[in-house]
């Protein structure tokens, strides 16, 4: 129940998180394709260098010639044999939760080597404003290092992505591999750095998930019906108690649901991250998802918290009664999923009209990116609606809020020629919370602004 002891709490969050570790897992097998940018967490291009070349920035909306040129130019040497992947940092925001590594170039490529290093052993690139970083697992760099010293870095986006280029090819030289100047690659290309092709391990990972789908429903199927049964109805809610809320066990539901998860998120994340640039992109004719958990009225009360919002006023949910509320939980220094499902929550404010349009409380899962300016950057580089406020507050304030709403949190903290990062990983959910302040709706990623709209809509239906 929500009185719970905060023993039996924790026990109950830790239950939960052990389900969501199996859900990652249940992700990775049936969803590689999807691996790089399927997780809520650090620097996005230690998530997007596992399945691609090319990382060229968090918030490119599209290629220039000097980026296409660099794409075609690292397409070449990887295969002449010259196996290389590139990353272009060319601001801290790019970094993520590890901005203690700005123009640390040296720095940041042994950290990103190391994030890289469970898939991907072979050389790294990175580029930033001050100056070259190189890493190569179980190789000596220092040859490197003499030949990048050597290579003029330019000034700007198109500077430093004509410098990579430029160093990929004297690289490759210096190795004895003799690389023709490409001709900039035609066509689609995505806006990270991906060439259009980098989409078929996706397809290839869906295809996979919906064999794995198959199993896990199998599977549920199979242990719901030799599970001893308790009494007449169907398994209990972990949180509450209340036997009508998980249909099946959550240890098998969240993997099982996470599979779902993986084969439909090709398309939402594509539609997705075409959203963070427009907003007038059509996502109506898009198959819907079905939203995996709601609950009558006056059936489940949404915990209260009490915080503070970016501009330091007090902010809680019970201010919100009489109009609904979306509860999420995001990372203000993620730079791969949070931003997409801060679009969509943004879409569904955008599309409803102005008196039906939700408040949108979102509560900070990482400690130490609180920071003001931190918070207002994302709602310039985000740019989310008027509707959208943070919730942060000290260390045992939120990690109060965080287990009572059961949301798995995780720090792991790093140090790296002597300077400490914290890398935050963390379940990407949004709960719908009507106007009486219980909750109707929850959704994981990914998930479609209609569903969220329809489950709005419900609200004033009831």
């Amino acid at each position: 129940m929500r009185g719970q002891s905060t023993t039996q709490a924790s026990r109950s969050g830790a239950s939960f998180r052990r389900a969501s570790v199996l859900a990652l897992v249940a992700c990775g097998v049936a969803g590689g394709g999807f691996a790089a940018i399927a997780r809520a967490d650090g620097d996005p291009a230690s998530d997007y260098l596992l399945a691609n070349q090319v990382f060229l920035s968090s918030e490119s909306s599209s290629v220039s010639s000097s980026q296409r040129q660099l794409l075609s130019t690292v397409q070449a040497a990887n295969h002449a044999g010259f196996a290389i992947r590139v990353a272009i940092v060319s601001s801290d925001y790019d970094l993520g939760s590890i901005t203690a590594l700005w123009r640390k170039p040296r720095v940041y490529a042994r950290f990103l080597g190391l994030e890289l290093s469970l898939s991907y052993k072979q050389r790294l690139l990175v580029v930033m404003p001050n100056g070259f970083g190189f890493n190569w697992p179980g190789h000596s760099t220092a040859a490197e290092y003499r030949v990048l010293d050597t290579t003029a870095l330019g000034s700007g986006g198109g500077g430093l992505t004509a410098a990579a280029a430029g160093a990929v090819r004297t690289l490759a030289s210096a190795a004895g591999v003799k690389l023709a100047v490409p001709a900039a690659p035609q066509g689609n290309v995505a806006p990270r750095g991906g060439h259009a092709s980098d989409r078929a391990p996706a397809v290839i990972g869906a295809g996979a998930g919906a064999v794995a789908l198959a199993a896990v429903v199998v599977l549920l199927f199979v242990r719901h019906r030799r599970r001893p049964q308790s009494g007449p109805g169907p398994a209990s809610d972990p949180r509450t108690g209340d036997r009508s809320r998980w249909p099946v066990s959550p240890r098998w539901a969240l993997p099982g649901f996470a599979v779902v998860c993986c084969v439909a998120a090709g398309v939402p994340i594509l539609v997705v991250s075409e959203l963070r640039h427009s907003s007038a992109t059509d996502t109506t004719a898009l198959p819907p998802v079905p939203t995996p958990y709601r609950w009558p009225a006056g059936e489940h009360r949404a915990p209260d918290f009490r915080l503070t919002d970016q501009n330091g006023r007090p902010v809680s949910l019970a201010d919100y009664r009489g109009r609904p509320v979306i509860v999420t939980f995001v990372d203000p220094l993620c730079r791969n999923l949070c931003p997409l499902a801060a679009q969509v929550l943004n879409q569904v404010d955008r599309q409803l009209p102005a008196a039906q349009r939700p408040a949108i409380l979102a509560v900070s899962v990482d400690i130490y990116a609180d920071g003001r300016a931190n918070l207002l950057e994302d709602y310039s580089k985000w740019r989310l609606v008027p509707q959208w406020r943070w919730a942060v507050g000290r260390p045992r304030q939120l990690a109060s809020v965080w287990d009572r709403y059961q949301i798995g949190v995780s720090v792991t903290t790093k140090r790296i020629d002597g300077i400490t990062v914290h890398y935050v990983t963390h379940d990407e959910v949004a709960f719908v919370v009507d106007g009486a302040g219980y909750e109707r709706a929850l959704f994981g990623w990914p998930y479609y602004p209609q569903d969220v709209e329809s489950a709005l809509k419900e609200l004033s239906r009831t």
